[in-house]
């Protein structure tokens, strides 16, 4: 038997936003969302057609938080769906959208009291692991 190690593409795509202070960008989602109503992570959204990750999580961040993040690195697919990415270059203050009920920026060593989105944890440890 030839075992063939298709990947998938991911459908959606997050930024990991980190100001000065070294504080972490969350946004609480909406109680009607239908991904993780009313838990908090990053900003992010799916993947249109035509568009890369980078370009997606690039998109939807300043869609959602009015920010124009630069320099953005990837950090992998995490669940087999979300392509992640990493940045401390911004531009503008932030300005949540409809999709949004508040947002913060979180101390890292305060990350896990919140009630987190999947995956958010783990992209944060795997940013913290590498030294970023």
């Amino acid at each position: 038997m030839i075992k063939i190690n298709i990947k998938k593409k991911p459908v959606g795509a997050v930024a990991m936003v980190v100001n000065a202070d070294g504080h972490i960008l969350l946004l609480r989602r909406s109680p009607e969302s239908y991904f993780a109503p009313d838990q908090w992570g990053y900003p992010g959204g799916k993947i249109e057609e035509g568009e890369t990750p980078l370009e997606a999580a690039l998109r939807e961040t300043e869609e959602e938080t009015q920010l124009r993040v630069y320099n953005a690195k990837s950090l992998g697919i995490f669940n087999d769906a979300v392509a992640a990415f990493y940045s401390d270059k911004f531009d503008g203050e932030v300005e949540i959208d409809f999709e949004h009920t508040d947002w913060k920026w979180v101390p890292p060593d305060e990350i896990t009291g919140y009630d987190l989105a999947p995956s958010v944890l783990k992209i944060y440890e795997k940013v913290r692991d590498s030294g970023n």
